[in-house]
Order: C-alpha cells, then sequence, then structure tokens
C-alpha cells in the first residue's frame, strides 16, 4: 500500500490514539489549572499569616495622645515580612478617611472589603491590586477608636509584592509538571498497547482469510471477542452466499453443457443429412427441423443468459417500488404483436386501485414475459390468453391443454418438458419466473381453467407507495 492509501484510509489505531491523546491533554490541562489554582491558594495562605501578623502590630502601634494620633512603626513587623527577600513592602495608615502615614496613592480595596469598614475587624482582609504595574497582596485591618466621641475609624493597610509568592508556586507546580508528563507518556504508551491488542482480532481475521486457498469457502471458525463477533458473521454469512452462488453456477454450467451438447449434434445430424439429401421435398423438411432446432437452441441459450443475469442482479441490486399495473401492461404490449402472429389474442384488465411492491422491474419483466410466451404457446389458434390483475395478484389464463396435477409441480425444475406438450420450449422459462417470484416473497399457484385450460396466479405481498 503506498502513501497516497494510507492518506485516503487513515489508521483507525492512530485515530484512536490521537483522540485518546486529546482528551488525555484536555484532562491533564484542566488538572494543571486546578493544581495551579491549589498552589497559589497554599502560598497566599502561607504568606498571609505573615503579612496579617505585621499588620495586627501595626494596627497595635497607633495610640491617640493630647497631640492626636501617633504611630511608633515597629521593626518586627517589617522583620517578619523580610523572609521574603525579594519582596517590597507598602503601607497606609488613615484615620477618618485621612492618610496620617504610608502611601496615600496605594489603590482603594474592593467594594465588598470598604463594606466593612465600620466594624471593629478581629483578623485583616486580604485582597489583590496593582500598584505601580506590579500585583500586590494587600492585608487591611479596621479599628475603633473608643476614647472619644464620636469615635474614630482607623484603617491600617499593609501591601506586598507577589515575587515570594509566585515563587512558592513555581516550586509546588514544577514536580507536579514533570510528574504529569510522565504519567501522560506512560499512559499514551499503554493507550497504544491496548488499541493494539484490541486491533489483535482483526489482524487474526486478515491472517486467516489470507491463508485461505481461493477454493475453501468454508465458514471461519475464530475464538474472537464478543464485539468482534458481528463481524465474524457477516464474514461468513458473505462466504456462504458466495458458496452458493458458486455451487449454483457450477450446477448451471453441467446442466447448460448437457442441454446444448444435445441440440447441437442434433443441429449437426441434420446438416449432414441436407447436405447428403438429393430429395428436393426432403431437403425441405430436414431444412425445417434446422430451424426449428436453430430456434430452441437460440431459446435455451437466451434463458440461460437471462438466469445468468438474474442471479447477478438478485446479489447487486436494491429493490425498488414498481407498479403492478403499468409493469404487466408494458409486458403485455411488447408480446401483443408476437401473439397475434401466431393467431393468439391478449387481453389485459388492470386492477382498479394501483398496487406497488419492492422489486427489480426488469426481473418482474422477464417473469411475466415467459409465463405468458408459455401461455401464448400452448394456446391453440383464435384461442384468448386472459391477462388480470386484481390487487396484488397476477392471473395468466390460457385456453392449452393445461398441466396434468402430477405435472404442476415438475415443470418448475430445470429443463424439464413434458412428454404431452406439443411446445418443445427451453424447460427454464417456469423455473426462471419461479426464482423470480420467490425472490420477491411471493408464489405461483398453478390451476384448472374450465372447460380447459391453465390458470397462473402470481402472489406478491402488497407495498403502498410512500
Amino acid at each position: 500500500m503506498n502513501a497516497a492509501d494510507n492518506l485516503r484510509h487513515p489508521a483507525l489505531r492512530r485515530r484512536l490514539l490521537v483522540l485518546s491523546g486529546a482528551v488525555l491533554a484536555i484532562l491533564a490541562l484542566l488538572t494543571l489549572t486546578l493544581m495551579h489554582s491549589y498552589a497559589r491558594q497554599t502560598a497566599d495562605r502561607s504568606y498571609d499569616l505573615m503579612l496579617g501578623s505585621a499588620v495586627l502590630q501595626l494596627g497595635q502601634s497607633v495610640r491617640h495622645t493630647s497631640r492626636g494620633f501617633t504611630v511608633d512603626l515597629p521593626v518586627a513587623a517589617f522583620a517578619t515580612l523580610a523572609q521574603a527577600r525579594d519582596d517590597r513592602v507598602f503601607y497606609r495608615i488613615s484615620v477618618n478617611g485621612e492618610v496620617l502615614t504610608g502611601y496615600a496613592d496605594l489603590p482603594a480595596p474592593p467594594t465588598r472589603s470598604a463594606s466593612a469598614q465600620a466594624l471593629t475587624q478581629a483578623k485583616p482582609d486580604f485582597f489583590n491590586v496593582i500598584y505601580q504595574d506590579e500585583p500586590l497582596r494587600v492585608a487591611r485591618l479596621v479599628r475603633l477608636n473608643t476614647e472619644r466621641l464620636p469615635q474614630d475609624t482607623i484603617v491600617i493597610e499593609m501591601a506586598q509584592t507577589r515575587l515570594a509568592r509566585n515563587a512558592m508556586v513555581e516550586a509546588m507546580l514544577h514536580p507536579a509538571l514533570e510528574l504529569m508528563l510522565a504519567v501522560l507518556a506512560v499512559a499514551l504508551g499503554l493507550l497504544w498497547l491496548g488499541i493494539y491488542y484490541a486491533f489483535s482480532p482483526f489482524r487474526q481475521l486478515a491472517r486467516a482469510l489470507a491463508r485461505r486457498s481461493p477454493k475453501d469457502l468454508t465458514p471461519l471458525a475464530l475464538p474472537v471477542p464478543k464485539e468482534t463477533l458481528p463481524l465474524l458473521d457477516t464474514i461468513n454469512h458473505f462466504i456462504v452466499r458466495q458458496q452458493a452462488m458458486l455451487e449454483r453456477m457450477e450446477s448451471y454450467t453441467s446442466i447448460a453443457a448437457h442441454q446444448l451438447r444435445t441440440p447441437l449434434a442434433s443441429l449437426r445430424a441434420l446438416c449432414e443429412n441436407a447436405r447428403d439429401e438429393a430429395d428436393t421435398s426432403r431437403r425441405q423438411r430436414i431444412l425445417g427441423q434446422l430451424v426449428e432446432q436453430c430456434d430452441q437452441l437460440s431459446l435455451t441459450v437466451r434463458h440461460l443468459l437471462n438466469q445468468a443475469m438474474l442471479d447477478h442482479r438478485f446479489h447487486s441490486l436494491e429493490p425498488k417500488p414498481v407498479a403492478l399495473n403499468e409493469l404487466t401492461r408494458n409486458v403485455c404490449l411488447e408480446l401483443a404483436v408476437q401473439a397475434l402472429r401466431q393467431g393468439v389474442e391478449l387481453a389485459f384488465e388492470p386492477s382498479e386501485k394501483e398496487m406497488h411492491i419492492q422489486g427489480d422491474a426488469f426481473a418482474l419483466t422477464q417473469m411475466l414475459s415467459n409465463l405468458i410466451d408459455n401461455a401464448v404457446a400452448h394456446s391453440p389458434q383464435q384461442g384468448l390468453v386472459e391477462i388480470r390483475v386484481t390487487g396484488s395478484t397476477i392471473r395468466i389464463c390460457d385456453q392449452g391443454p393445461g398441466i396434468a396435477d402430477d405435472e404442476k409441480e415438475k415443470v418448475f425444475e430445470r429443463f424439464y418438458r413434458s412428454i404431452t406438450s406439443r411446445y418443445y420450449g427451453s424447460g427454464m422459462g417456469m423455473a426462471i419466473a419461479r426464482d423470480v417470484a420467490e425472490h420477491h416473497h411471493a408464489h405461483i399457484l398453478l390451476s384448472d381453467n374450465l372447460p380447459h385450460g391453465l390458470v397462473v396466479e402470481i402472489c406478491f405481498k402488497p407495498k403502498e407507495p410512500q
């Protein structure tokens, strides 16, 4: 198989691996996102303890004296935050909205934190802001001065950059990311092995079929998983069908060779007799017999070819809706002139309501042509053949000698010819008709036509048009 074939027929294993790998990658990204969020929260909790301790110490340094509010900045508070060596620290202390000391341009807290500023807080609030194009983590504490009325609101805010926090997040994520990549690689490897093992029954089927000789059409018997059984059953069903078709073709070929050998030998004998016959009248009689033998041989060959074509159509074409009235009318029109030449009249009576069946119009035409040809051939001069469609049934009535009861089933055998019949056909017309009827889930009934003749009924299962 070349590269172009690979492009036109992508490997199912590769497609499954790519799809499964995409699903695993999405799950890995989702897990990584959750881990990043968890690591960020863990880092915040760890450093918030130090930031919260520092802001509490800073809050205790605010005093109210006779000269107003004073702040004695505690060294221990900043020493605690100094553990994050690369981070910078900012603070702001305000009383009743006026900045007492610190960075006055620190961003205001979110609305949800500002709503609680009138209450004394036991613990500070924490939130994130952007200051001087750098992300900060802020601890905010609100205190009330009850030494005078009205009470004073003291707000202490201490902010720290996130460098140490981000370093801690990266330190937590790197091992997890390496572990996740390793697990993903192992999972893809195991997935490939699992897919390879899961497809082993298909390789087993392919090897079993490749080892078979062209003549071996026995069903496959392999221990395959339950999920592969439908495929195995389909292959075996196909093999059985091919076996039946091959046996049928061999049977047709054998019988056809036998049936053709006899008329060919008869033709040769008649030709030799005509060549050696000196009497003109006898030579003309022999030539007439020669023409009859040619006609019979031509009919046999035509029926053999029709049988082969019908077998092919039965196994290759999907059924389509067929209107019985229209089909029967067209067949009668095609055979009307030929019947008149033999001195027989065709009478067609359609059904009041058009009925449809699912089938092959060509095969049904061959069936009706054979049955009507037989009726015309066995009818006397000035006879009448009536073709009537009633619902999903087609009736063909002739005025010929009819068929004896013990021969009504035998006439459907291939190459069977009644000894008492004056018509020497191929012996295949009725057999072809029954094959077509059975393929369309119909049946053919033969009965006597009073006072004499034969009635052929083809009964179909009707199907209303969509």
